[in-house]
């Protein structure tokens, strides 16, 4: 009974710890390129006297978990796009194809970004911006639905958000599409 309060409450932790950023928090002041979490399983470990496997196999199953709904969702927004007309099914595809390469990337230059000052993590990411909206412009598709390729983001201008342009669809209001 404990251990599955203590899950339920790992899971919980994991969830508002990503809602809130605070494991990009904790994240940066790693750069020892182990566990994104390692320093919030420990702390949780050793809290509840849990071993740090067992937290560490509750985070990256709810991390999984996440990235599935995540996943979902983006397969479900392009569908409704392209059935409104927005994209075509190409275009959809192509942002598919664009988000798991991204993903690659972003995955293969994780530790190499670490190693950057901030003002060359700011250089490269504004660098990839500005050949991922070039790339927007070779597929004829808008830069509004770049929150389509960048996996996530939920703040100003991403999914949901008040500027982003899903929230005005979600909201019913007029679309900038």
């Amino acid at each position: 009974m404990k251990k599955s309060l203590v899950t339920a409450g790992v899971a919980a932790i994991v969830a508002v710890t990503g809602l809130t950023g605070l494991g990009m928090a904790s994240a940066a002041t790693q750069n020892n390129g182990s566990h994104p979490m390692s320093g919030l399983v420990s702390a949780i470990a050793k809290k509840f006297n849990l071993k740090e496997s067992d937290v560490r196999s509750v985070f990256d199953a709810n991390r999984a978990e996440m990235k599935a709904q995540r996943e979902a969702e983006v397969k479900t927004e392009l569908a409704t796009l392209v059935k409104d007309g927005k994209l075509t099914q190409a275009q959809a595809d192509a942002i598919t194809a664009k988000r798991a390469e991204l993903q690659k990337t972003r995955e293969a230059n994780r530790v190499s970004m670490d190693s950057k000052t901030d003002t060359e993590r700011k250089a490269a990411m504004d660098a990839a911006r500005t050949a991922l909206d070039k790339w927007f412009s070779d597929n004829g598709i808008s830069t509004d639905y770049r929150y389509l390729v960048f996996g996530g983001g939920h703040g100003h201008g991403g999914p949901g958000g008040p500027d982003g342009p899903r929230g005005d669809h979600k909201r019913g209001g007029s679309s900038r599409h």
